[in-house]
C-alpha cells in the first residue's frame, strides 16, 4: 500500500454549532469506491447541560439512499470539550456521518472531519 498525503483526500463534514437534542446528518461524501479506510476526527469545543454526542459513519452505494452503519464506524461518546478519532473500512462508495446529541438540556458545539485514504 503507497503511503503519502497524496492518498488522502477530506473535508470538514459536519459542524454543530450549541446544537440542542437530536440527530444531525453530514450530506455524502464520495469515496468513489477507492477507500481503503476512513478516520472520522471529532473536535467538540464546548458543551452545555448535560449532554452526550454519539455518531459514527454510515455508507452508501449511491449517496442518497440505502444508509446503513459502517461496521466498526462508531466513535467514542462525547460528553465534555475534547477530541476522539475513529477509523473504518467502508464498503461502499458513499460515507456519512451521523450524530446524535441527547442529555439533559444539551448543547453541543463540534466540528467533525472525514479523511479518506486509498488503498
Amino acid at each position: 500500500m503507497p503511503f503519502g498525503l497524496e492518498n488522502a483526500r477530506g473535508d470538514l463534514a459536519l459542524t454543530l454549532t450549541a446544537q440542542g437534542a437530536g440527530t444531525v446528518t453530514s450530506g455524502p461524501v464520495a469515496a468513489s469506491g477507492e477507500a481503503g479506510f476512513v478516520m472520522v476526527g471529532v473536535h467538540v469545543s464546548a458543551t452545555g447541560g448535560t449532554p452526550t454526542l454519539n455518531g459514527g459513519l454510515e455508507e452508501s452505494d449511491n449517496g442518497s439512499s440505502g444508509w446503513t452503519a459502517v461496521a466498526g464506524g462508531a466513535f467514542a461518546q462525547q460528553t465534555a470539550a475534547g477530541n476522539t478519532v475513529a477509523f473504518a473500512r467502508p464498503t461502499k462508495n458513499y460515507v456519512r456521518v451521523t450524530t446524535t446529541v441527547a442529555g439533559t438540556t444539551p448543547s453541543v458545539t463540534a466540528a467533525i472531519a472525514v479523511l479518506v485514504f486509498r488503498d
